[in-house]
């Protein structure tokens, strides 16, 4: 079933590392995985008896790359620069969370 709504652009499939080296090239690889730190999580009964699940991020997300993972190297602290608010989320990986999980805005 295709639908006509604008709303539901489809997921890009490989999302480009937003990880920019200090020299100002940009990395080759691509965004592998997402982690969110300190998420509420619930399951709630709705009035028709329908449980629904509830997601809620109170801190911020990590971004893993294809080519490099969190980009700390060797014995380092992940990379602030793959740490992110949900609204300073690359927009690609932000519409691959909100498609994955509604209600997240």
């Amino acid at each position: 079933m295709v639908s006509d709504d604008p709303g539901d652009a489809p997921i890009a499939a490989r999302i480009n590392c937003p990880f920019v080296y200090a020299n100002g090239r940009v990395c080759a690889g691509h965004v592998v995985r997402v982690e969110v730190y300190k998420a509420d999580m619930d399951w709630s009964l709705d009035a028709e008896g329908v449980w629904h699940f509830g997601f809620r991020p109170r801190s911020h997300f990590h971004v893993f790359c294809s080519e490099k993972g969190n980009h700390a190297g060797f014995r380092r602290q992940d990379s602030a620069a793959l740490k992110f608010w949900f609204d300073t989320l690359p927009e690609d990986v932000r519409r691959v969370i909100q498609a994955t999980q509604p209600g997240l805005e």
